[in-house]
């Protein structure tokens, strides 16, 4: 029987939930938008580059986040809820904690360069990384979409072996921009 509380892992889950609804909102609305001309356009472009680096910065900050150690700053640390928390700690059987082990290491690819980023950019100020103006975080096309379905896989699996219920995220994001959109460009001027 996992170890893992309820409470706990619904948490979790809310972190997971949260996490892929920030970066859809910056895909669909940036990314996958036939109109994403008319966000560039002279008079909303400020805002909307300010919004569209704004989501980038949340979704990758929550993703570093969620690939914390499970316990952090010795004797005297905390305990973070990450997914190396809910594997380490979670009490699973071999079967299950293998396959944990297994989703977890294939995050690792989008995860590891978004940590270095976290670490010099999203959560300091690193002067040596902002005057050499290197990139960080980057990473190939479509990893963060194999991210995304391994991490919809690994809160599945851990939703039913300690809730009984397959992890259900929140994809009501694509229709939310999709009716922002409608709207937005409604009123744009002709």
């Amino acid at each position: 029987m996992p170890a893992h509380a309820p409470e706990v892992v619904k948490l979790f889950l809310n972190l997971c939930d949260w996490l892929m609804q920030t970066w859809q909102m910056r895909k669909f609305l940036f990314d996958e938008n036939d109109d994403a001309g008319a966000l560039r356009e002279p008079r909303h472009g400020h805002f909307f580059y300010r919004l569209q680096v704004t989501l980038q910065e949340s979704w990758l900050h929550q993703l570093a986040k969620l690939h914390d150690p499970a316990v952090q700053g010795g004797q005297n640390g905390h305990i973070n809820l990450s997914i190396s928390y809910i594997v380490e700690y979670g009490n699973w059987d071999t079967e299950t904690k293998t396959s944990l082990d297994d989703l977890q290491a294939k995050m690792e690819t989008l995860a590891k360069p978004i940590r270095n980023a976290r670490n010099k950019i999203l959560s300091h100020n690193d002067l040596a990384a902002l005057l050499t103006s290197r990139e960080l975080g980057s990473f190939e096309p479509g990893e963060d979409e194999r991210y995304f379905d391994t991490l919809k896989d690994f809160a599945s699996l851990v939703s039913q072996q300690v809730l009984g219920v397959p992890f259900i995220y929140d994809d009501l994001v694509r229709s939310d921009v999709d009716v922002f959109l409608t709207d937005f460009m409604r009123g744009m001027p002709k």
